[in-house]
Order: structure tokens, then sequence, then C-alpha cells
């Protein structure tokens, strides 16, 4: 039963992240910084080439990016400050066309490079 499943995840068209994601690098992200510093480390990563930051509200810590290169993505990144400079970071990716061999890896790898990036520059909250 597992396998198929697998199977079926592989070519899945979506990868999001949360608190209790049963894959352990796809949980929630938390980093000791401010809403304000986790938000601008996010909005910088996604202006990089290749990136579109579509639309962004600091109000409601979303940001929504479309990835021009291939495979073309459509992500949201969620930001959200748990405490005083604890804040949690969330990211959901759809791909927008099929991708050979299944999508779910490679929107998985889009959301750890973004998560590697991060844990690079800002503090890791070990939860």
């Amino acid at each position: 039963m597992a396998g198929i499943r697998g199977l079926f995840k592989r070519f899945s068209s979506e990868c999001e992240t949360s608190d209790q994601h049963r894959e352990e690098e796809l949980q929630t992200h938390y980093f000791k910084a401010s809403f304000d510093k986790a938000f601008g480390m996010v909005e910088k990563f996604y202006s990089s080439p290749g990136y579109s930051i579509t639309s962004e509200s600091k109000e409601h810590g979303e940001m929504m990016i479309q990835k021009s290169s291939n495979p073309k993505m459509f992500i949201i990144a969620t930001i959200v400050s748990t405490r005083p400079l604890h804040t949690a970071v969330d990211i959901k990716v759809s791909a927008e066309s099929t991708i050979i061999g299944g999508a779910y890896p490679k929107l998985k790898q889009e959301i750890l490079k973004c998560y590697a990036y991060l844990g690079k520059e800002l503090r890791k909250d070990q939860r």
C-alpha cells in the first residue's frame, strides 16, 4: 500500500510544508529572527532571476511568487511570527504543467532550496 501511495505522490502537482508533515524535511521551519527579517530574507531569495513576486502582504505574512524557468511553478510563502524573535516559514508549491517522471520531487526540491537559503541566513530554532 505504501508503494502505491508513493507512486501517486510522485505525480502530485502540489507540495507543501506543515507542522505535522510525514516527511521531516517538509515540516514547518522555525527561525530565531524577527518577522521583518524573515520576511525580508524570503523576499530576497525570491527576488533572484527566474522568480517574480506577483503579490505580497506583510500584514498577512504571505507572498505569491511565479517561477518562470522550467519547470514553471506557483509558490506561496507564509511567514508567521509565533512569538518575539521566533518566526515560522511555510511554503506551498504547485506545478503549472505536467512534468515527465512526476512533479513532486522537483516541487520538494524547490522548497528545500528556499529552506537551505534561510537556514544559512537565519538561525534555526530547534522545536
